[in-house]
């Protein structure tokens, strides 16, 4: 191997390629077990030394000794794995350097050889998707109908004899001969008769009951089994019969002949069935990988071998909720026309669904990478991201995948598109990545050390972020999955506006690591369908907000939250007064912050400080009375100095106010320093963004000044 450099140059032996094939696994299987003697011990050494691949990390540090089959052994002397009992290979632990990423790791042109590894880029496409299903046709239920006897009887005659049988709507069926419809015909006709004999009575109550008779003995005949027209022609007969006739309730073809002639039926006995076979069912096994691809109302296409080349389509209009635990399938139920009667229930069918993509490659198609090039983990994928600017660095990536789509996975986050991605060679440098400590896919772990001095700002923003996980941790805590769905997108809409730009070494590599996994937790969570996995997620994105907290020193907000909501709203109407003067005063207009002050010095007015109580009304009294003596100088005031003399208590008042019992604002709240104001003593204002408008130089220095913290999201 090459020298590069007399300090950036050390050659490890990763050892990786053969652990693999040895089923090394996503864990790092051992070799030999923990009672291995000392020849299997020679034998995997050799084995390994065969195949090794030399990753040439080149970084610089001090030397430690490691295992290439277990990564967390590193001792400061030269000997043998404990576990395994291989030979410890020197690791140089590597200084930081330029690395931009806890998961950054920068191999050699030989290493990248022998390791061959291949990129390729992640880019916007329009990805069609063929999901291939087999199944088979069933009958519609919803098309199904059952002849039952309405009422006791013998079956004397079956007009239709047995199964297969085309049958019309309103054909008769069956003739039952039944002691039970001739009472009851017998009972409608002598209700008839003494209806017709009271016609000419004078007593309308009794002519009122026998036509309720008439009309309860017409309502018995119905629920027997007999058609209107049935029971008319028993009333015009006059006579009773001893047999009734059942009709076919649809048309269709007979599937089921439960009885024989000469047999009894009790009521409610089942003597056909018939399915009107002009819609039928077809029911396909999907793998639950295919799922993302099947909704609702999408068109299927399917063939049968009884007809080769023909298509037929249907409509998904059911998807089972339930896995099949053995076949991990899920069934798919289609509804197809069959006007011909060609689908036969019990067909066997191959389906395929085509979807389309609906964009040629623009900005509104998905995110798309090889699919060789994530390294998975449940729901949780690692990329490897070639570094344009410095040849042979790459930067692990953890990033959220959605479906598959063939030969590509969509990304929902963590790539942009144009960035390159190792598609082969991955496992070997995150082995190689696992071997020098750092985060990878088969150690994702790795505990952050202390961030150090960060920038106020980034730590104001940082305080802010920690009430809006409390307000997570409460929503998850409620089980309303709903509301639990909207907190997630909250964090992580609040957590992607810390800008952490300005940390630098190993801040600025903390905060790459758990911004990129809390991000990940949050998007994940928001789709969590549910409570289990929801659960599951916010524990793991409790262990990395721990780690961020204990890295950079986030402790608890200031603000006592004792304040009540209508306060805060109140307090927000007199920030947008505050705004305003401001906003005068960095224009250098003398009678709009007079106006301004007047407003504001009204809306403070309309508080009610008798809604506080304890530390926050002892705070508010006292920012109050702050603010009311730079009011007094401003409304006192003969030119725009005098204004902004008392602009700086009211500033500081409202400042306090803001940070101790919060705000209703209509967006963030900024605190701005200029170091020059008052001979440079210094002075404090708010502002709405983090674009400088220097109240107290108006337009002569409207730029001079820094953002030091942010109060309010």
């Amino acid at each position: 191997m090459s020298v590069v450099g007399s300090k950036r140059r050390i050659a490890v032996v990763a050892l990786v390629l053969a652990a693999f094939a040895a089923g090394y696994g996503l864990r790092g299987a051992d070799v030999s077990g923990p009672e291995a003697g000392p020849q299997d011990a020679q034998n995997a050494t050799q084995s390994h030394e065969g195949h090794g691949v030399d990753v040439s990390v080149t970084e610089e540090g001090e030397v430690v000794w490691t295992c290439s089959m277990h990564p967390q052994i590193q001792l400061p002397e030269p000997g043998k794995c404990p576990i395994c009992f291989m030979d410890l290979i020197p690791l140089e632990r590597s200084g930081d350097g330029d690395r931009a990423s806890l998961r950054e790791i920068a191999l050699s042109p030989e290493a990248r050889k022998l390791a061959g590894i291949t990129v390729d880029e992640a880019r916007r496409m329009d990805v069609a998707v063929q999901t291939r299903m087999v199944g088979k046709v069933e009958y519609d239920e919803t098309r199904v109908g059952n002849i039952t006897a309405w009422t006791g009887g013998r079956i004397d005659r079956m007009y239709v004899d047995y199964t297969g049988s085309v049958v019309k709507k309103g054909q008769p069926m069956v003739s039952i001969y039944s002691p039970e419809l001739l009472t009851a015909q017998a009972e409608l006709i002598q209700a008839i008769k003494a209806v017709r004999e009271l016609q000419g009575s004078s007593l309308d109550l009794v002519k009122e009951s026998a036509a309720r008779t008439e009309k309860a003995a017409r309502e018995k005949l119905r629920l027997l089994g007999l058609t209107r027209a049935q029971i008319d022609r028993v009333a015009q007969r006059g006579e009773a019969r001893d047999h009734i006739t059942l009709y076919a309730p649809q048309g269709g073809v007979v599937i089921g002949k439960d009885v024989n002639e000469g047999q009894y039926v009790k009521t409610g006995a089942s003597i056909y069935s018939i399915a009107d076979l002009s819609q039928v069912w077809v029911v396909l096994e999907a793998y639950e990988t295919d799922l993302p691809w099947v909704d609702i109302g999408r068109m299927v296409e399917f063939q049968t071998k009884a007809y080769p080349g023909k298509v037929f389509r249907g409509e998904v209009v059911y998807i089972d909720p339930l896995v099949n635990e053995k076949t991990r399938t899920v069934r798919v139920r289609l509804s197809v026309p069959n006007p011909d009667g060609s689908l036969k229930p019990g067909m066997l069918v191959h389906a395929t669904q085509k979807k389309p993509g609906t964009d040629k490659g623009g900005a509104k198609a998905p995110l798309v990478i090889p699919a060789s090039a994530p390294l998975i983990t449940g729901k949780r994928a690692v990329v490897y991201v070639a570094d344009p600017a410095r040849e042979g660095v790459f930067e692990g990536r953890e990033v959220v995948l959605g479906p598959r789509a063939g030969e590509y996975y969509i990304v929902k986050s963590g790539l942009k598109a144009g960035e390159q991605v190792v598609t082969k060679g991955n496992f070997k440098i995150d082995s190689a990545v696992q071997i020098i400590a750092r985060p990878s896919m088969m150690n994702p772990e790795n505990p952050a050390t202390a961030a150090g001095e960060v920038p106020p700002l980034f730590a104001s923003k940082l305080l802010l972020l920690d009430k809006t996980f409390t307000d997570l941790k409460q929503a998850v805590a409620s089980k309303d999955l709903s509301q639990t769905h909207l907190a997630f997108g909250r964090f992580n809409k609040e957590l992607r506006l810390i800008d952490g730009s300005d940390l630098e070494g190993d801040a600025a590599r903390i905060w790459r690591e758990y911004s990129m996994r809390l991000g990940n937790d949050a998007i994940l969570g928001a789709e969590a369908a549910t409570e289990e996995r929801l659960v599951h997620i916010f524990a793991e994105m409790q262990g990395h907000y721990a780690a961020v907290r204990a890295a950079f020193g986030v402790g608890s907000a200031e603000q006592d939250l004792t304040a009540p909501q209508a306060f805060r709203t109140g307090l927000g109407e007199a920030y947008a007064h505050y705004d305003a003067l401001a906003q005068a005063l960095a224009e250098d207009d003398t009678d709009s912050a007079k106006a301004a002050a007047a407003r504001l010095a009204e809306a403070l007015t309309k508080l009610d400080a008798a809604t506080l109580s304890g530390p926050s009304h002892a705070a508010w009294t006292q920012a109050l009375a702050t603010m009311t003596g730079g009011l007094d100088t401003i409304r006192d005031a003969q030119g725009l100095v005098d204004i902004r003399a008392g602009f700086e208590p009211v500033s500081a008042g409202l400042t306090q106010a803001v940070q101790k019992l919060g705000v209703a604002a209509d967006g963030p709240v900024y605190e701005m320093f200029c170091p020059m104001a008052f001979d440079y003593e210094g002075a404090t204002w708010l502002q709405r963004n983090e674009t400088v408008r220097n109240p107290y130089f108006g337009t002569a220095m409207l730029r001079c000044g820094e953002v030091t913290r942010q109060l309010a999201r």
